[in-house]
């Protein structure tokens, strides 16, 4: 198995990247880089200090105070535990809304990309998701993988992350969002997801009649093929 390299794994939201980027992790030994708590986590503290989400420069000005650790599967934020409290629908939404602040991601993406080079220089396979992880924050990922489904999928996928959180929504409204946030994603200024992955060196992959098992193994036969993992 080589040892130090960077998986990218990009696509829309709920496409299962979350998911599949953690249990690939814990199948080899790597480290699991979820870049979109840094968004979350910002999102959460303004919310808590009465900051507009809306106003970037008091947002961008926020950056200085916050930290965000990788902890045992854990998020901190200033040495709080917040893995829990940033799942929830309006700290999901919030992150989507400072995201395309070009100064936020300037910032996050120099923390993601410190964070990830010195774990591959430590010789981990370091996964890292979200949807400019390929094209900006590692563009020079040993592989990049774009992970997707049908719009139908998406939503219900979502549905069910709600109604664990004991939220509600109905199948309509998560279509109006998801529908929203692939629009915000793919047309923000600052770091766009790519419209166009296949071009841009990724593995597409849909998994939209795949379960979480079935795209790991999926994953493992393309990093096989490519021998970067033992069979």
């Amino acid at each position: 198995m080589k040892k130090g390299f960077i998986i990218a794994i990009d696509g829309p939201l709920a496409s299962g990247k979350g998911t599949i980027a953690k249990n690939l992790a814990r199948v080899l030994h790597g480290v699991d880089l979820y870049t979109g708590a840094m968004y979350r986590c910002l999102a959460l503290y303004c919310i808590n200090s009465g900051i507009n989400l809306e106003n970037a420069t008091d947002v961008a000005s926020q950056l200085n105070n916050i930290t965000v650790l990788y902890k045992d599967e854990r998020i901190l934020l200033n040495n709080t535990d917040v893995t829990d409290a940033i799942q929830e629908l309006a700290i999901a939404e919030g992150a989507s809304v400072i995201a395309v602040i070009p100064e936020v991601r300037k910032e996050l993406v120099r923390r993601q990309q410190e964070i990830g080079n010195k774990a591959m220089l430590a010789g981990k396979i370091v996964i890292v998701e979200g949807r400019d992880i390929g094209t900006v924050v590692f563009p020079n990922a040993e592989v990049k993988i774009y992970l997707t489904a049908s719009e139908e999928v998406r939503v219900k996928r979502r549905l069910v992350q709600y109604r664990r959180q004991k939220d509600t929504p109905t199948f309509e409204e998560v279509l109006k969002q998801i529908s929203k946030r692939d629009k915000r994603d793919s047309e923000r200024v600052a770091s766009p997801m790519t419209k166009d992955p296949e071009k841009n060196g990724y593995y597409v992959m849909d998994n939209s009649a795949m379960n979480t098992d079935e795209t790991i193994e999926s994953i493992l036969a393309e990093l096989k093929r490519r021998k970067l993992v033992d069979d």
